[in-house]
C-alpha cells in the first residue's frame, strides 16, 4: 500500500500549485446531477486541461481550493496505484482536512484506466462520501462503453476532440466577433484557417511554430498512440496488416470504404479474413482514429452501401505524406465532418450520414426522425456548379428540406432553384459561426 506521506504530498502539490494558462474549450458539463463526469477521447486531445478548466470554473464560484483533489495516476511516485490505495488517498484527504467531511469535495481523477479497482472506488467516493468525481480516460486505453458499463448508470460521459478552429483561433489570440470578419484580421483567420487544414487541432501540433516539428509530433501520434496502443491493447499478431490499413484509411479520407474491396486488394499480401479486418476496422473506431458514416436511407440501403471514412485529425493525412493542393476538397469535407460530430456530441439525438441519389451530397443532418439540414462541400464550386447544384436540389427534394447548404473555399451568396434555396458560405466562416 502506498505511503500516505507520499499521497498527503501529491494532493498538497497539486493544490498549492497555479492553474495553468489555458485555452478555454467549449465543452460543457452538467454538475448538478449527482452522477460521476467521465471525460475521454484521443491521448493528447486536451482532457487534462479541460480538467484545470473545470477547477477554474469551481474557483471562480466560490469553492475553496481545499475542496479540489487533483490526482494524475501517471505520476510515477503512486504507480503501481491499486485497489486498496484509493482507500488510502480517501483517509489521506481527511487527514489533511477533516473539517471538509459531510461538505461538497471535488476529485478529479486524471487517467484513471492505469489503475486497478477504480470503479469500485468511483462508484463508492460519488454515493457513499458524497464526493463529486471527475475520471478521464484515454480511448486508446479505456473505451467509453468499459466506463458505462463498470459504472453502470452512475456517469455521464463525455468526449472531446483535438481543437476546433474556433478554439484553434482562441489558442493563438483571436477572438472572432463581427468586426474581425470583416477588418483586416480576417487575414490572420484565413492564415489559421490554411494552417488547420494542413495540421489539424491537436492542440500540441497548434502551439508549434515549426512545421517539421509539427509533422513529427503527429507521426509520433500515429505510432505511439494508435499503432503501439491498439497492438498492446488488443493484442494484435499481424501489425505490419494493420499498419497498412491505417495508411490506407488515412489516404482514403472522405472516400466510400468498401471492406470486400479492400480484402481483394491485400489478400495475396497478407492471408487475413474478412471477420479480422472487420476487426481491425472496429479498433480504428474504439480509439477514435477513423469514423465511418453511412448512407442515409432505411437499414438494408446502410448495409448494401459503402460506408465514408473520416479522421480524428486532417493532420495525419499530411503527416504520412498524403498530402497535395490538390487534397483540399477531401481535407475541408473531413473538417466539416468534425464539426457536425462535436455538435453530435452536444446532442445525442443528432445523427450523420450522407446522401446518394442520382447524385451525392456530403452530409445529412438528422435529428432523432427529422432531418434538420444537408450540407454539400464544394471546395472549387467553379469547377462543378452545375452538378452541385443538380446534387443539393435532388437531395432537398428527397429529404423535403428547403434549403441546402453549400460550403466553399470563398464564395458566397444565395440562390433559388425550383423553389429550393441554396446557401452558398466560405467553411472558414460556417467554422466560427458566421
Amino acid at each position: 500500500m502506498l505511503p500516505k506521506s507520499v499521497l498527503k504530498r501529491v494532493i498538497m502539490e497539486a493544490q498549492e500549485g497555479e492553474l495553468p494558462r489555458l485555452v478555454r474549450r467549449d465543452l460543457r458539463v452538467d454538475l448538478g446531477v449527482g452522477k460521476a463526469i467521465a471525460l475521454v477521447g484521443p491521448r493528447r486531445a486536451g482532457k487534462t486541461f479541460f480538467l484545470y478548466q473545470v477547477m477554474g470554473d469551481l474557483i471562480k464560484k466560490g469553492v475553496e481550493r481545499e475542496r479540489i483533489v487533483y490526482i494524475n495516476f501517471e505520476d510515477e511516485r503512486i504507480m503501481p496505484f491499486r485497489r486498496e490505495d484509493f482507500s488510502g488517498l480517501l483517509d489521506s484527504y481527511y487527514e489533511l482536512y477533516p473539517e471538509m467531511r459531510g461538505k461538497r469535495v471535488y476529485f478529479f481523477l486524471d487517467e484513471v484506466q492505469n489503475t486497478v479497482g477504480w470503479e469500485v472506488a468511483v462508484r463508492r467516493f460519488q454515493e457513499r462520501e458524497g464526493i463529486q468525481v471527475f475520471i478521464t480516460g484515454s480511448s486508446s486505453k479505456l473505451l467509453s462503453e468499459e466506463i458505462s458499463t463498470s459504472l453502470r448508470g452512475r456517469t455521464l460521459l463525455y468526449e472531446i476532440q483535438p481543437f476546433s478552429f474556433l478554439e484553434l483561433l482562441r489558442a493563438r489570440g483571436i477572438e472572432v466577433g463581427e468586426r474581425e470578419i470583416h477588418s483586416s484580421a480576417r487575414y490572420r483567420i484565413l492564415k489559421y484557417f490554411e494552417e488547420y487544414m494542413r495540421f489539424g487541432g491537436f492542440p500540441e501540433v497548434v502551439m508549434v511554430e515549426d512545421t517539421n516539428t509539427k509533422i513529427r509530433i503527429l507521426q509520433e501520434y500515429l505510432r505511439t498512440i494508435y499503432l503501439r496502443d491498439i497492438i498492446d491493447r488488443y493484442s494484435v499478431r499481424n501489425r505490419s496488416a494493420l499498419r497498412d490499413l491505417i495508411r490506407y484509411v488515412i489516404s482514403h479520407t472522405s472516400q466510400p470504404f468498401t471492406l470486400r474491396r479492400y480484402h481483394r486488394a491485400i489478400k495475396q499480401l497478407y492471408p487475413l479474413g474478412i471477420k479480422t479486418l472487420q476487426r481491425y476496422l472496429d479498433y480504428l473506431q474504439d480509439v477514435r482514429l477513423a469514423f465511418f458514416v453511412e448512407k442515409y436511407g432505411k437499414l438494408k440501403e446502410q448495409m448494401r452501401n459503402p460506408r465514408k471514412v473520416y479522421l480524428i485529425d486532417v493532420g495525419f493525412r499530411h503527416a504520412t505524406g498524403f498530402y497535395t493542393s490538390e487534397d483540399l476538397g477531401i481535407l475541408a469535407e473531413n473538417v466539416v465532418f468534425l464539426r457536425l460530430r462535436e455538435r453530435s456530441l452536444e446532442n445525442p439525438l443528432l445523427k450523420i450520414y450522407y446522401y446518394k441519389g442520382r447524385r451525392e451530397v456530403d452530409f445529412v443532418v438528422v435529428e432523432g426522425k427529422d432531418v434538420k439540414e444537408a450540407i454539400q462541400v464544394s471546395w472549387d464550386i467553379d469547377l462543378s456548379r452545375e452538378r452541385e447544384y443538380e446534387g443539393a436540389v435532388e437531395a432537398a427534394k428527397k429529404l423535403k428540406l428547403d434549403r441546402v447548404l453549400i460550403l466553399t473555399l470563398e464564395e458566397e451568396g444565395e440562390e433559388n432553384i425550383e423553389g429550393i434555396t441554396l446557401e452558398v458560405k466560405p467553411l472558414w466562416k460556417w467554422l466560427v459561426g458566421f
